[in-house]
């Protein structure tokens, strides 16, 4: 019924719709602890409120501008935490690229390729060092028993999240995260590879969505469900 609900109030809601169609293919749960890791601008957040109603919504953004803006945008929402910092294998810092399209941005070197690819400019603009968190430290400090839904969104350093937070896995029940089909960036894991460690650590391929393409057809990237078995 829940189901239906939503589908009736899709048909008259434009921004409920849109919501709804991004994030269909996550599984049927009681979502109250996520953290939305590459928050950005906060568009992820907006849309998974409009369906969800968490108890605790941790939002990581690596460039302190955008954290400093989620803090403002979030701040009558007492659910809502802002981190600036950046996930990643080791809690200390690391240089972050931020590139001329600014959501492209990340701790990971990007293809020239994507130009072309976007057919947009995707060159670096400049670098910037950002404190890093592993996943273990940053459930500890936030004191998260367990993750129902982690959104990761960091243009190919979800690897170094997945690896250096191996240990923790077992305490998150869906992962929502971005894959590549084509090297986007330098050390970035393609879609197989995520696909097999997640295998290896229980989680199961439930849906890709957000499929995108380069502008000669080949396949790119796309947003991938795995829910833990």
């Amino acid at each position: 019924m829940a189901r239906l609900g939503q589908q009736i109030r899709a048909l008259f809601d434009k921004q409920y719709r849109r919501a709804f169609r991004n994030l269909r293919h996550l599984p049927r749960l009681d979502y109250r602890a996520v953290i939305d890791a590459g928050a950005n601008r906060g568009a992820f957040t907006d849309a998974f409120l409009r369906l969800h109603r968490p108890e605790r919504l941790v939002l990581v953004e690596a460039i302190p501008e955008l954290a400093t803006k989620l803090r403002t945008r979030y701040a009558a929402d007492p659910r809502v935490s802002v981190i600036s910092t950046a996930l990643s294998d080791r809690t200390g810092e690391a240089q972050f690229e931020i590139n001329r399209s600014e959501a492209s941005s990340s701790l990971l070197s990007i293809d020239a390729r994507n130009s072309a690819w976007f057919s947009r400019d995707l060159r670096v603009a400049h670098s910037i060092m950002v404190p890093t968190v592993t996943l273990p430290e940053l459930l500890t400090r936030e004191n998260l028993e367990s993750v129902d839904l982690l959104k990761l969104d960091l243009q190919g350093a979800e690897r170094f999240v997945l690896t250096g937070g191996a240990e923790v896995l077992d305490r998150v029940r869906v992962i929502y995260t971005e894959v590549f089909f084509e090297q986007l960036y330098a050390g970035a894991w393609l879609f197989r590879d995520m696909n097999d460690f997640l295998s290896s650590r229980g989680f199961k391929l439930c849906g890709l969505s957000n499929i995108v393409h380069a502008a000669d057809g080949d396949l790119l990237q796309a947003n991938a469900t795995f829910r833990r078995l």
